[in-house]
């Protein structure tokens, strides 16, 4: 399973892809360029997980080009402030998986990938 990670915090994201890779996921970090086509298109993954809080490209848009990319073929789970209610509510009508409040810990990060995935 491919995992494509859209974070701009450093810490948090070395710890995500060390807590997935351990687990066995393949796992893929952003460039963070402008847009996150060609990244999908290349890397093809079965998840995408995102920070809503990304200022380039801004979260909700990576979480709408990901929805209009494949639709339903590549899942999204959305790092969220549990505070912006609006934000959550506006990515799951977009259609994301799921989101996890930050911060969070990584059992919980790890028991959501493998529930969106039905990896276990």
């Amino acid at each position: 399973m491919k995992i494509l990670i859209c974070e701009s915090d450093e810490i948090l994201l070395t710890a995500i892809e060390f807590r997935l890779s351990k687990q066995g996921f393949n796992v893929v970090l952003s460039k963070m360029k402008d847009s996150i086509k060609s990244e999908l298109a290349a890397v093809d993954p079965d998840l995408v997980i995102v920070d809503m809080d990304m200022k380039k490209p801004a979260g909700m848009e990576v979480v709408k080009e990901v929805k209009g990319w494949r639709g339903d073929h590549t899942s999204v789970l959305l790092l969220a402030d549990p505070d912006d209610e609006e934000g959550i509510l506006e990515a799951f009508n977009m259609g994301i998986s799921d989101f996890i409040s930050k911060p969070f810990k990584p059992a919980e990060l790890l028991i959501r990938v493998r529930r969106i995935l039905g990896a276990g």
